[in-house]
């Protein structure tokens, strides 16, 4: 059980010296980094502390406190190339149409939700127009914003009027689904061939999910995901750790459960889990962490 006392003095440390890393309050505190990783996700959880989404810095997120939000612009040199550059483009621009933007630029902002915020406008007719909003950006800001961009090209009604109706019919959605033509782009092609046969994108393949994030720690033997896939319930999002390895001890569970931060972890691995490893699993992360062995 997390000390109470001790997770307030994190909770203090990350409002003082956030946005932190675990590893941060491991060495502040002299304690395991699975277990600052375990004060941190408790925080989040109460929505006393925030975590990155996609951003990740040496495979952990980064946690924040309420205010601490501009300063996330820090760490941008942990993205790739690819992303700096459109999340540059829409810092620069502050609000871009989904329909404007390039295939890179489509499929980075679904990716990169740390710093692309979407927004859904529903007309009308039950057509809809993603537009993406720079994360700094005030959203309320942002709609009358957007809604200068569509009457640019319509008639313009009443505008108090329709500044009304406009919010009604807008709203964000966390998880606005790639669509077909950008499902796959030619920007991502190398790696999709690269690990087309890959026991892990079948496993995938097979029970519908959907990869939002792909991240080789080790070519072909260690790799985290973000994915996604639709049940009775909604739509689930869980981080996978793959881990190709004999035999995956309690060292190998821990760190695989800090990374997936406030996700819960589905760990894949063609190797079998010892009996310690077994142990962690079923009696302290129990519901947490969900292991299943690829032939």
């Amino acid at each position: 059980m997390v000390d109470v006392g001790k997770r307030d003095r994190v909770l203090s440390f990350v409002k003082e010296k956030g946005p932190v890393l675990p590893i941060q309050i491991s060495k502040e505190f002299s304690i395991d980094t699975m277990f600052s990783g375990a004060m941190l996700s408790e925080l989040v959880n109460e929505r006393k502390v925030f975590s990155t989404q996609h951003l990740r810095v040496g495979g952990s997120p980064v946690y924040y406190a309420p205010g601490q939000e501009a300063k996330l612009e820090n760490f941008f040199k942990y993205l790739n190339e690819k992303d700096i550059s459109t999340i540059t483009t829409l810092k620069e621009k502050g609000i871009l149409a989904d329909k404007s933007c390039s295939p890179l630029q489509r499929v980075s902002y679904r990716i990169v939700k740390d710093f692309a915020k979407s927004i859904v406008l529903r007309k009308d007719n039950d057509d809809k127009e993603v537009f993406w909003r720079y994360y700094l950006v005030d959203e309320d800001a942002a709609k009358e914003k957007i809604l200068e961009m569509v009457n640019k090209v319509e008639k313009k009604p009443d505008k108090q009027k329709t500044v009304e109706e406009f919010k009604e019919k807008i709203k964000v959605e966390k998880e606005p689904k790639i669509v077909k033509e950008v499902e796959k782009p030619k920007l991502e092609e190398p790696l999709l061939r690269e690990i087309e046969e890959d026991i892990v994108k079948e496993y995938f393949r097979t029970n519908g999910m959907t990869v939002w994030e792909e991240k080789v720690i080790r070519k072909k033997k260690e790799i985290n995901y973000i994915v996604s896939f639709d049940s009775r319930i909604g739509t689930l999002k869980f981080f996978v750790k793959f881990k190709d390895k004999k035999r995956l001890n309690e060292g190998d569970i821990s760190l695989a459960f800090n990374d997936a931060g406030n996700l819960p972890l589905l760990f894949l691995s063609k190797g079998d889990l010892s009996k310690t490893a077994k142990k962690l699993i079923d009696e302290k992360f129990k519901g947490g962490i969900i292991f299943k062995k690829l032939k």
